[in-house]
């Protein structure tokens, strides 16, 4: 044995690095990462709260975009 990878292996190594680089795109395009960067930021500033829920997260959010749309166009 040399010591090198197989080609299929290299291969796969470049097909899950694609796959995590693209899940991480489409996290950010729907705003999925916000949850986590929100419960991150929470855990750090407010050590002694629980943090939302997901769904308790996303209802504040999109009940403050309803109530102050700011530049939306509809």
């Amino acid at each position: 044995m040399s010591g090198f990878a197989s080609p299929a292996a290299g291969v796969r190594a470049v097909l899950a690095r694609g796959w995590r680089a693209l899940s991480w795109y489409a996290r950010g395009v729907t705003g999925e990462s916000r949850y986590d960067a929100y419960v991150a930021h929470a855990r750090v500033a407010h050590p002694d709260c629980e943090p939302l829920s997901a769904r308790e997260y996303w209802r504040r959010v999109y009940r403050e975009q309803g109530a102050n749309p700011g530049a939306r166009c509809c």
